[in-house]
């Protein structure tokens, strides 16, 4: 795990664990998720788990085109939860779901869905998993999939963060078994800061790995 900026909140350096457990559990949710909502098999890797301060968070973003999905999370945390991805792996992910190829960069309306479908298993299955590591249940929304810029996507999903918040980043890449292909995607979850650190403050490593454990996530 790095830390690419001094972390604007006071947190107990050994609950670093449990946010990196969180996290972790989010991502095997993922590969569960797809295999039963999508039949398809595949596995995360972990490219980087690193904090970000809220100011950062659009440089971080970048400024391409690129696809994003989010939602505000309506229970502890709370906060924001942010995906985003390429292009390249938007079309991936469209053929993959539909069967047929993106025809010269255009998704036609099947395709189009399948992508909002994709977005709504892989926003869930990791919301669903860091729930169930945490033994609770995190009420969401639907995700809004869109398709622009880095600094609209952080203009439009952050502009309400607070400036002590969090920014928790992760590069990961799901990479599809008997398939070529394999879809790199970013997650930013930034929790609202008073609820994210009473909510460390109140659990322990041990109990976030025997849950952990118990669901199967570690060995």
């Amino acid at each position: 795990m790095t830390t690419r900026q001094e972390m604007p909140l006071l947190i107990d350096i050994r609950k670093l664990r449990i946010i990196n457990q969180l996290m972790r559990s989010g991502t095997e949710n993922v590969t569960e998720a797809l295999a039963t909502l999508a039949d398809v098999e595949s596995k995360v890797d972990i490219k980087s788990l690193s904090f970000v301060e809220p100011a950062d968070i659009a440089a971080e973003i970048g400024t391409d085109e690129l696809y994003s999905a989010s939602i505000h999370l309506r229970e502890p945390p709370y906060g924001v939860f942010l995906l985003t991805f390429p292009r390249e792996t938007g079309e991936e992910m469209a053929a993959l779901m539909t069967g047929t190829p993106v025809d010269g960069g255009s998704f036609n309306q099947l395709q189009k869905s399948a992508l909002q479908e994709m977005c709504n298993i892989l926003t869930s299955g990791f919301i669903d998993g860091i729930a169930n590591t945490l033994g609770t249940t995190i009420d969401m929304e639907t995700p809004e999939l869109r398709y622009s810029n880095g600094s609209d996507v952080a203009a439009q999903t952050l502009s309400h963060v607070r400036k002590d918040s969090l920014s928790i980043v992760l590069d990961s890449m799901i990479d599809v078994a008997d398939e070529d292909a394999a879809f790199k995607v970013r997650v930013f979850l930034v929790p609202d800061p008073g609820s994210f650190v009473n909510l460390l403050d109140h659990l322990s490593v041990e109990e976030i790995s025997d849950r952990a454990e118990s669901e199967g996530e570690l060995p």
